[in-house]
């Protein structure tokens, strides 16, 4: 399969999910809220790396199928989030939502709100949350400045943290300071971001130990800093920041710094475009637009498959025969390689199969080498191999015509012949 992996961070916990397990969930899992719901983070990874319409394309594929693919009572499907709202929002003008917003009914006719009222709402909500110090003084130990404009004279990362936190501050609903005040806290913030920090270290808890409360990310959000430095016109800052973010600290719900927490960033969509020309330099977690190309099609082509033909059990030669097995591997190997067997040429999945040996072939074989199992026989009657790619089933299998005598002892290849569980 091609290899293709990317950061997954849909259950909390950080690891790397690959194109090829994705599209297994799809064909044989019976529950798909897994997939759906990792699908729908890959998605916001897409976004954070600018492959708007990607991400939107897989997106659809989703809320398309959603009745097949996912229970009724599954909110992964069924339903929407704010940051996919926030997404529709700003594309609104050359993306269309693929459902209605009956799930926000109730809450916008409570509150007499439009859909972007709402959404306003949570935003400043989330930027006040940011802005909080009142718990600095006790869990920090220090004491809350007279006047915040002392950062200036002080290199103290916390007094720092918190003197941006209070001139960001503003306490009425849905209000924000005055640019002169939103910059000085953003001067603030950039003094702390400024001082060295090595990367957290994959593996340690920082959260049960003293060295997270050292942790920039920790003492002052960063994505209040990118709220700051977009507001006041500094996109190119408030790129720096969030690089700094993903790179340093990549993602954490208890810095602050999940993935839809930046997504759900006012002005987020003119910081990416930035962000992007950088790469993987600049965001660890950047998928490349031909990765992309290749996670959208195979994936929505595994979705295709599900809804159309259902679960894909696996079949042992027993219960489906070798040509039955054979059709499989080329329509599931092309499904999830297509971009490499293009690459070499071919046009279609049956090309991926060698053709069937002749009896003659097969004769000669033997009588170099012995009798082939009858087995292997049946299979090369059908498909004399298959072609595999660089790193994609070994590189394939070629025809009997390559069959001759080890270089190596039987103890140092018989586990090739092993039979796994």
């Amino acid at each position: 399969m091609t290899s293709i992996s990317w950061f997954n961070g849909a259950w909390g916990e950080p690891s790397q999910q690959t194109l090829y397990e994705l599209v297994s969930s799809y064909l044989k899992l019976s529950d798909l809220s897994t997939a759906v719901t990792e699908t729908f983070y890959l998605a916001n990874v897409l976004i954070l790396s600018n492959h708007i319409d990607k991400a939107q394309e897989l997106i659809n594929a989703l809320y398309k199928h959603r009745n097949e693919i996912a229970p009724a009572t599954s909110a992964s499907a069924n339903g929407s989030t704010p940051v996919l709202e926030y997404f529709w929002q700003t594309h609104k003008d050359k993306l269309s939502r693929p459902i209605g917003e009956e799930q926000y009914e109730s809450v916008l006719k409570f509150n007499s709100l439009t859909l972007d009222g709402y959404l306003a709402r949570e935003q400043w909500g989330q930027y006040r949350e940011c802005c909080r110090a009142d718990w600095m003084p006790k869990h920090l130990s220090i004491a809350e400045p007279e006047d915040p404009h002392i950062w200036r004279e002080t290199d103290n990362p916390a007094i720092l943290a918190m003197c941006s936190r209070l001139l960001a501050k503003e306490g009425s609903q849905g209000m924000f300071p005055p640019h002169e005040r939103m910059r000085e806290a953003l001067a603030a913030a950039m003094k702390l971001y400024a001082q060295p920090q090595a990367p957290i270290e994959e593996g340690v808890d920082y959260m049960s130990t003293q060295a997270w409360e050292s942790r920039h990310s920790f003492l002052l959000y960063r994505r209040l800093a990118i709220e700051l430095a977009i507001r006041v016109g500094e996109l190119d800052t408030a790129s720096e920041i969030l690089s700094m973010a993903l790179r340093l600290d990549g993602f954490g719900r208890s810095s602050g710094a999940s993935l839809q927490d930046f997504l759900f960033v006012p002005g987020i969509y003119d910081v990416l475009p930035l962000l992007a020309k950088g790469g993987k330099e600049s965001n660890p977690f950047f998928i490349e637009e031909q990765d992309a190309d290749t996670l959208v099609k195979d994936i929505i082509s595994a979705v295709d498959l599900r809804v159309t033909k259902g679960q894909q059990l696996p079949l042992t030669p027993r219960e489906a025969g070798w040509e039955e097995l054979l059709d499989r591997l080329a329509e599931g190997a092309w499904r999830v390689n297509t971009r490499e067997y293009k690459g070499m040429g071919l046009d279609y999945p049956e090309e991926i199969l060698f053709p069937p040996a002749t009896e003659a072939e097969i004769e000669a074989v033997e009588k170099d080498h012995g009798e082939l199992p009858a087995d292997f026989k049946d299979m090369v009657r059908i498909a004399n191999g298959y072609r595999g790619g660089w790193h994609f089933l070994d590189g394939g299998m070629t025809g009997i015509q390559d069959i001759a005598p080890s270089d190596f002892p039987l103890e140092h290849v018989e586990d090739h012949f092993i039979a796994g569980d």
